[in-house]
């Protein structure tokens, strides 16, 4: 009995020392959920590393000989390396892919991306996926081994470009242009407005004008506007955006092809909601999910701060100040935690 004790020992107590470590893991980064990014990955990651190690002790572990060992150990090493080797079609691809890009930090949730054809913002990743709220306000899931294959563009939150092109005859003048398509630009509420032309072609000058948006929440809105100020800005100025081959297919006398001016007045309000948040109202609510847990990291830090500034303190009015500080971020902590709480259970 006890030779059969001392056989089995050291497997029995390196599977309760794995599930110890597992139910440690799960508890600790339960606790860290309201304040880190992506904390399933981070979890499941550490899980899986903790898996591996305790396998690999289990089997050293064992009451048989070292050959048989070295035959396990080399069982596991074949189905690994098959694994890797199959990675680009399989779930291991899409687990490291997304290893690889959380740990890269590329974009967070809330965040306007542009993979291959699609746009949109990102609502959710995972390892195996990251879901985006397209401009449609469809969702879409892409594989992280489709998002680690092709290049990935981050549209910045402030100061981003906005531009757009127009095709115009060479009878009209290059400086009459510039000047419509910035006072356009300058109109969308976009600033420093600059112009490209990008190509002189056999029949146009092709123009292209960019300029700086503050916020690209209303990324699209914008671009939208922008269009239709350089269109009414050319047409007020009696510049036709017609290519002139026109002319050369089919006889139009002395047609003008431009759009009449409408006198209405423009009643559009200031407080008007935009169409991005109807279309990414998911991926807005991902986006200040995130910002509540970076506001939630720097508010832990501070709180530290003044718990160690109270503790080295010696005077009573001090000391009450940091006191009453100290229970007003206590407070703060807890009602943020509260609603990061209630947003993850409403996602699941």
């Amino acid at each position: 009995m006890n030779y059969l004790f001392d056989v089995l020992a050291y497997p029995f107590f390196t599977v309760l020392l794995i599930i110890v470590l597992l139910v440690f893991n799960n508890l600790i980064f339960n606790k860290l959920s309201h304040t880190v990014s992506n904390i399933k990955l981070i979890k499941r990651s550490i899980s899986f590393l903790i898996l591996i190690v305790g396998i690999l002790i289990f089997i050293f572990s064992l009451p048989v000989d070292k050959s048989i060992k070295g035959q396990i150990i080399s069982f596991l090493a074949v189905i690994i390396s098959a694994g890797i080797a199959l990675s680009s079609t399989t779930l291991l691809g899409n687990l490291i892919a997304g290893v690889m890009n959380n740990s890269m930090g590329r974009f967070r949730n809330g965040d306007l991306i542009n993979i291959d054809n699609y746009y949109g913002r990102v609502t959710h990743k995972s390892i195996f996926h990251t879901e985006i709220q397209l401009e449609d306000s469809n969702l879409i899931t892409i594989p992280n081994l489709y998002i680690a294959s092709n290049p990935v563009k981050l549209i910045r939150k402030n100061n981003t470009v906005v531009s757009t092109s127009v095709s115009l005859g060479y009878d009209v003048s290059r400086e009459v242009v510039e000047k419509v398509l910035k006072d356009a630009a300058e109109k969308t509420g976009l600033k420093d407005p600059y112009v490209y032309i990008t190509d002189l072609g056999d029949f146009s000058v092709v123009y292209k004008i960019h300029g700086f948006l503050e916020d690209s929440t209303a990324f699209f809105s914008s671009a939208s506007r922008l269009n239709v100020n350089v269109m009414d800005g050319l047409h007020a100025h009696n510049v036709e955006i017609v290519s002139p081959t026109f002319m050369n297919q089919r006889r139009v006398d002395d047609t003008v092809f431009i759009s009449q001016v409408s006198t209405k007045q423009d009643n559009t309000q200031e407080d008007e909601i935009l169409p991005e948040e109807l279309i990414f109202d998911e991926a807005m609510e991902s986006a200040k999910l995130e910002k509540k847990k970076d506001f939630l990291l720097s508010l832990d830090k501070k709180l530290r701060e003044y718990k160690k500034l109270l503790k080295q303190s010696k005077d009573k009015e001090e000391e009450a100040r940091f006191e009453l500080s100290v229970q007003r971020m206590e407070e703060v902590q807890k009602k943020i935690q509260q609603s990061i709480a209630e947003a993850h259970k409403e996602k699941e």
